[in-house]
């Protein structure tokens, strides 16, 4: 196959890391984005690099959670009515795609995807794309002894998927004296070892530049407002600044905004915004030397250096991007209650974003049905860092090298097709 000129639209980290795959193989690529490179969904999260926790959301007891979160201010979740009806059938896809098989067999196929995260980081890495990298592993930490106890019959469940990271437990006073910076009243702490974290920020900026090297443009700012197809897999990018770029191939790697980009191709992506929230500080305390993830608040807290970030909140059909300060204020509340003596005193970053969630709560990976060289690659929710890479490279193979990824399968935009067509 001959070089193809191929626009990404979406400059977070799995349009970029799709690019950078893209641009490594030889082809013309131009990566567009509304903002700046890696400002959206991708610049404040906590950047977690966990194939343990890459489980959705969608899961029992969703419903439970749903209900409580119309009156509950101070929980991790919140699901608030928009006044679009499409959200309704949203929330009713998604709580329908909470059961017990049709989440165990989710848990499945991101377990058996995630497991090759990993490797593609070290693989960027090896090739010279640089970003902060930390491999202390991740911790949970739980105040209560029976949170703890639960979480090791969800060990027993992702070891029976195949997960082979090292696990060690914690329980007590040794919670603080694996981590000084825990609370010694905590009742313990899960250590998964083989996991990872990055500055998300740095991961962006090293795609960014790696691409631009590789010979690669990236329009930054230029919000992508029509995409036309002349047929025959021919592409034109149209931005609101009226810029149009000729293209063979178009990567949708948008978020939440895919869904209104491809709405007037008859493409039907169902995609809610998530939204969350960080402060990233330096502060005076003991600073943890381990990311934690703080059980009972849902609460992560990832150290970079000396600069520590506490991020959380799930707010489902909160769409603006507009900061809330009661919700940042109870992350920052709730997540110091874990820890011993450290606490902000220079913030650096008070950030929202979103979270761009599919119905089943699993990525949307590959062609799009009907449409030749229109490509998917959205709908990651949380785990946009863990799967960016991973991502970037399998859709690679599927664009560049017509190389179909059997991997990819449970991840199809069809699914959806499929599933309504089985309820007739």
């Amino acid at each position: 196959m001959g070089t193809l000129k191929i626009t990404v639209i979406g400059a977070g980290v799995i349009g970029l890391s799709c690019a950078y795959e893209l641009t490594d193989v030889g082809h013309e690529v131009t990566v567009v984005d509304a903002g700046a490179v890696g400002a959206g969904g991708s610049a404040g999260n906590a950047g977690w690099v966990t194939p343990f926790l890459s489980t959705p959301r969608a899961a029992p007891g969703a419903v439970r959670d749903a209900v409580r979160s119309f009156t509950s201010a101070e929980g991790p979740a919140r699901m608030r009515p928009h006044a679009e009806p499409g959200f309704a059938t949203w929330v009713f896809q998604f709580l329908r795609a909470s059961s017990k098989a049709r989440s165990e067999q989710a848990t499945a196929s991101l377990q058996a995807f995630s497991r090759r995260a990993i490797r593609h980081f070290d693989s960027l890495a090896e090739r010279g794309v640089g970003f902060d990298q930390y491999t202390a592993g991740l911790a949970v930490v739980f105040k209560q002894p029976h949170n703890l106890d639960h979480y090791a019959q969800l060990l027993a469940r992702i070891r029976s998927l195949g997960y082979d990271g090292e696990v060690s437990v914690h329980r007590g006073s040794d919670a603080a004296d694996f981590d000084p910076a825990i609370r010694r009243d905590m009742a313990g702490v899960m250590h998964l070892e083989s996991e990872r974290h990055v500055r998300p920020e740095t991961l962006t900026d090293g795609l960014a530049k790696a691409i631009l090297a590789g010979g690669g443009q990236i329009v930054e700012h230029e919000r992508v407002v029509r995409l036309a197809s002349s047929g025959r897999g021919r592409w034109t990018v149209v931005t609101a600044d009226g810029r149009a770029i000729p293209c063979d191939q178009v990567v949708v790697a948008a978020g939440y905004p895919s869904r209104a980009l491809l709405r007037p191709l008859g493409v039907t992506v169902p995609l809610e915004a998530a939204k969350g929230t960080s402060m990233t500080a330096r502060g005076e305390g003991t600073v943890p030397s381990h990311p934690l993830k703080l059980y009972e608040n849902m609460v992560a807290c990832s150290p970079f250096g000396k600069t520590v970030r506490l991020s959380g909140t799930f707010d489902l059909g909160r769409r603006d991007s507009t900061l809330d300060r009661k919700r940042l204020d109870m992350v920052v509340r709730q997540g110091l209650g874990y820890l011993q003596d450290w606490r902000p005193t220079d913030i650096d970053i008070e950030w929202a974003g979103h979270r761009p969630t599919s119905v089943d709560d699993l990525p949307v990976i590959g062609p799009a049905p009907g449409h030749e060289g229109l490509y998917l690659a959205t709908g990651h929710g949380t785990l946009g860092i863990t799967l960016g890479p991973l991502t970037g490279a399998l859709a690679a193979q599927e664009i560049a090298h017509r190389q179909h990824q059997p991997c990819l399968d449970p991840f199809r935009l069809t699914r959806f097709a499929n599933r309504t067509k089985r309820r007739v």
